[in-house]
């Protein structure tokens, strides 16, 4: 059926992001810890659970959605936010360009290897709709988490979701 062929196609963003997290080799090297998080107020908590790593990539597991139509059909708009988070001391301002520069790195690394795997069709149909054409990005404020730096990026998503009537779904009188 048309939903079970959706559903083969759809985009696992989750697994996705976090497999990009553990196989970059600069993450790697700098002891980057995979993991997810729920939203930016769920960032603190994982860095405490975690007090050995220092770096973090963290894949927000909650999803803003957004259902629109484009004039032929309607769409499911997800968008997926990735953390890339390095801890330096915190009156260390050196330390902390470099983190901030070894984050910009790595988040480079994976736009790259995003445009990489949809090009060459690595993982089927399944990132047919992620758009790389815009990918938002922003840095953390100098003090805004204290000796943590680093930045965040969010991309598109847009899948094509069968809104078709059905009549049995509903009870009539």
């Amino acid at each position: 059926t048309q939903q079970r062929m959706a559903q083969e196609t759809q985009f696992n963003a989750l697994a996705y992001f976090k497999r990009l997290a553990e196989e970059n080799r600069l993450a790697a090297e700098n002891g980057f810890k995979p993991c997810y998080c729920s939203g930016p107020d769920g960032i603190q908590g994982v860095m405490e659970s975690f007090r050995k790593a220092e770096n973090f990539i963290m894949v927000d597991d909650t999803t803003s959605q957004n259902t629109h139509s484009q004039g032929v059909g309607f769409f499911d708009r997800n968008v997926y936010t990735v953390f890339i988070l390095g801890r330096y001391r915190y009156d260390d301002m050196k330390a902390r360009d470099e983190k901030l520069k070894l984050c910009r790195r790595i988040f480079r690394q994976f736009i790259s290897r995003m445009i990489h795997d949809k090009q060459t069709w690595r993982y089927g149909d399944s990132m047919a709709y992620l758009d790389l054409g815009q990918i938002f990005s922003k840095e953390l404020p100098r003090y805004s988490m204290m000796g943590v730096t680093g930045l965040y990026f969010m991309v598109n998503n847009e899948e094509p979701v069968d809104l078709v009537y059905e009549e049995e779904e509903w009870r009539t009188e």
